[in-house]
């Protein structure tokens, strides 16, 4: 929104010693955002209103002319081009340190004295282009002043009334001000900002004229609080005076016609929207109703809209004359050939006009205003104001009617009661209650004060749904004492960390990991088939069942996230070669207690949450490594050792050999496994497939692992492989955990493949390991390499029994 600097003058004394920008940035601090400051006058510094004294050939170019020009002070020589230059002729001329565009077109250039084919030129007479004004059909090469009625030497700024200074205002910061969508509210603002003087807005009182009888009929007075209209006659259509087209240009909208401009003056100047209707289309019989169904109009933008039921119009009793707070109809505009007027000044519903506008797709500086909930009582002064005004513009012009005012529920004044302490216990402050009564009264506020205690009446301009309770009165108080006037100080409190989900977090780092190691999440409802269960050999009373489940077919809760985990891994195998799949979700077990659910009830089920990985690959022969990979790398990454131990008692989809508990400091937090095959068969698995599952809560309930500083190896790591045969029964986590302590330099174990068949004695195993050795201050030799790898070897062989393989 454009703001003239001028026009604010007319209401408001602005302190000669602020700023223009100084200004905008008190507002923009305290109550709406400036966005720009633009000065007129600033692209027409060092121009002038010149008079043509006398025009002579140059003697050196055929196209050229010697111009002699008053230019106040001194007559100033000009090289000239234009065709159209005359004696007597009143010109723009930029003399020496301006800045034009040559011929509207490039970069600007500034005009120095010069010399145009050996003649002296003191400056440049110019077309409108080249100092920034509009091109106007019928002008010619030079930009003709002859017009104004202004003496030779006047700053060109001032002659065309281009010498004010334009606010422009950030749209969405005024959503909750709208008396601010109007010069004399943002001349309120300002006088209370700078406690400047207010003149009042006072316009004349509309005497009731005769010659017309207006019948307003308002239907739906939730939708239009308030209408009113007066006719008048005698009217003449013309073309604005000079200083009201500059006004309205000023702020960015275009000049029409006498009357059309009245209107939208007095929306820029009260922001109140109106409309002028061509009485003789019009009729007499004004009615604000909902449309019709399938009812067309077409506006004022010549474009034809469909309206429905839910839609305001301002009709003649016959059809639509306007969308109410949005557009008026094309013809009941006002025309050339208009002598009888019916002005309208109403207040409409902000939810209506926004929906209107918004189905319609039309956009109008009416709506905009109307949507933000204006002040009904604007609507008279508005009305007041826009018959004085056309009344001076068009002499013959006379009031023909009553003024029409159908106002069903004008609002009661709204007042709020705090304290003194109150607002200061807000703030953080120590205002003392003389400065907010100042505050307060500069805003336009009514107070009354009883002891320590404030009655505060807000007025109508503030009481549209932007000062309503107690808070907004506060803020008002603390925005005009100044933000930067209230220390800052930090709150004290205790801080009290906050609580730390070590489930969450556990979670979050296993999920980080499995995903870098390249598996899948999956996201699965917590039901189960009871199929599905069958095959797996699990049992239906284990698991809870659902009195009123979601879908027919699962009615179960879930125990372990395997079953609905291996369903996915069957709809994945026939599309790709390798499966790499987890969930995490919690799990419901009811033979373990949890929460109670209240007095007197039974236990919920416990409910940990589990993370399952599953792994199977199309001729991967040993998918449990795979699996172990995965449950290192998570193990690694949550700072846990552990150790995998043979179940005694499998779970009934697992490999009766395949599997291992996953215990840490000898607490079981988890399981790993091979589907066993004759289940993965029952199942429909293609391929061999390996699972684990994690009991987070159980990690949880650990000490948390202590997290030692190892600086980094600076040396490189020698490595070595080693297969041997064991017997079947021996585990491998018992030889890592032995093999462990027989070397210093020993720093990582690997077991990367197990092998049965041709080769192998039936009860036994060849187990192939990885070795990585390293030393803190020196690089390893081979022979010291080789002699560790001999100390294994013995270990292996005394111990366990092993035959090592060459």
């Amino acid at each position: 929104m454009l703001i003239s600097k001028k026009w604010l003058q007319e209401f408001v004394k602005i302190p000669a010693g602020l700023t223009d920008q100084e200004l905008a940035n008190r507002i923009s601090l305290s109550t709406v955002e400036v966005e720009r400051v633009d000065d007129q006058a600033v692209n027409m510094h060092h121009m002038v209103v010149g008079v043509i004294e006398s025009v002579e050939k140059h003697p050196n170019a055929d196209r050229l002319r010697v111009c002699q020009v008053n230019v106040g002070i001194s007559l100033a020589q000009i090289v000239c081009g234009g065709t159209n230059v005359a004696v007597g002729m009143k010109v723009a001329v930029a003399l020496p340190g301006s800045w034009v565009r040559w011929h509207g077109e490039g970069e600007l250039v500034e005009i120095k004295h010069t010399k145009l084919r050996g003649e002296p030129s003191e400056g440049m007479i110019c077309a409108s282009s080249e100092i920034g004004l509009p091109q106007t059909e019928g002008d010619g090469e030079i930009l003709d002043l002859s017009h104004l009625d202004v003496p030779a030497g006047i700053v060109l700024a001032e002659a065309l009334e281009m010498n004010d200074v334009i606010f422009d205002i950030e749209h969405k910061s005024l959503t909750n001000r709208p008396d601010l969508m109007g010069h004399y509210g943002m001349a309120r603002e300002i006088s209370a900002l700078t406690k400047a003087s207010l003149n009042v807005y006072k316009p004349k009182t509309i005497a009731p004229g005769k010659g017309m009888t207006l019948n307003v009929s308002v239907e739906n007075t939730d939708l239009c609080p308030r209408y009113m209209a007066v006719a008048m006659e005698g009217i003449h259509v013309e073309a604005s005076p000079r200083w009201l087209q500059r006004r309205l240009e000023a702020c960015g909208v275009r000049s029409i016609n006498n009357v059309v401009d009245v209107s939208n003056f007095v929306m820029l100047e009260l922001g109140q929207p109106m409309h002028a209707f061509d009485a003789d289309v019009l009729g007499d019989q004004i009615v604000v109703r909902l449309a019709k169904p399938h009812e067309k109009m077409t506006a004022l933008d010549e474009k034809t809209y469909q309206l429905d039921s839910d839609m305001l119009v301002i009709a003649n009793g016959e059809k639509p004359m306007a969308i109410a707070g949005v557009m008026g109809g094309e013809g009941s505009g006002v025309s050339d050939k208009t002598t009888r007027i019916v002005f309208e000044s109403a207040n409409f519903s902000p939810v209506s006009v926004r929906k209107t506008s918004t189905k319609l797709a039309l956009r109008s500086e009416s709506s905009a205003r109307f949507e933000k909930s204006l002040d009904p009582t604007v609507c008279e002064l508005a009305l007041r104001r826009a018959v004085e005004l056309l009344s001076e513009l068009s002499p013959g012009a006379r009031v023909a009617s009553k003024v029409v005012d159908v106002y069903a529920r004008p609002p009661k004044p709204v007042t709020v009661s705090f304290s003194v302490s109150l607002v200061n216990e807000r703030l953080g402050t120590q205002i003392p209650a003389k400065i907010m009564e100042e505050i307060l009264t500069q805003l336009g506020f009514k107070v009354r004060i009883k002891k320590d205690v404030f009655d505060v009446t807000i007025p109508s301009w503030r009481a549209t749904k932007d000062v309503e309770i107690v808070e907004d009165v506060i803020e008002e108080i603390a925005r005009l004492y100044g933000y930067d006037n209230i220390v800052s100080t930090l709150p004290s409190f205790t801080i009290t960390p906050p609580y730390v989900d070590r489930v969450r977090v556990l979670e979050r780092s296993a999920r980080e990991v499995l995903v870098g190691a390249g598996a899948t999440e999956t996201y699965q409802y917590a039901f189960v088939r009871p199929q599905t269960l069958e095959l797996l050999g699990e049992s239906l009373d284990a698991h809870l069942k659902l009195a009123n489940p979601l879908a027919e077919d699962r009615p179960y809760l879930v125990r372990s996230l395997v079953p609905n985990l291996l369903e996915t891994v069957i709809k994945n195998q026939r599309l790709f070669d390798s499966v790499r799949l987890f969930q995490s979700e919690r799990v419901f077990r009811k033979e373990e207690n949890g929460e109670e659910m209240g007095e007197g009830s039974d236990l919920l089920p416990l409910q940990p949450r589990l993370i399952t990985g599953v792994y199977s690959g199309k001729g991967n022969d040993q998918p449990f490594w795979e699996a172990k990979k995965m449950l290192d790398q998570i193990m690694k990454k949550l700072g846990f050792a552990y150790v995998l131990a043979p179940s005694e008692q499998p779970e009934s989809w697992q490999h009766p050999v395949r599997q291992a508990r996953v215990l840490v400091d000898g607490v079981v937090v988890g399981t790993i496994a091979e589907v066993d095959p004759q289940k993965a068969e029952a199942l429909g698995l293609d391929h061999r497939v390996s699972v684990f599952e994690l009991n987070l809560n159980a990690f949880a309930d650990l000490p948390e692992p202590l997290v030692q500083y190892e600086p980094v190896m600076v040396h490189p790591a020698s490595e070595r492989d080693l297969a041997f045969v064991v017997d079947e029964r021996v585990a491998y986590g018992a030889i890592e955990e032995k093999v462990q302590g027989h070397s210093p330099f020993l720093k990582q174990i690997e077991l990367f493949d197990v092998y049965r068949g041709k080769g192998v004695e039936e009860g036994k195993k060849s187990l192939a390991v990885h070795f990585i050795f390293r030393s803190a201050d020196r690089t390893l030799e081979s022979k010291e390499v080789d002699a560790e790898i001999q100390k294994i070897r013995q270990v292996l062989e005394t111990e366990f029994g092993a035959t090592i393989r060459t």
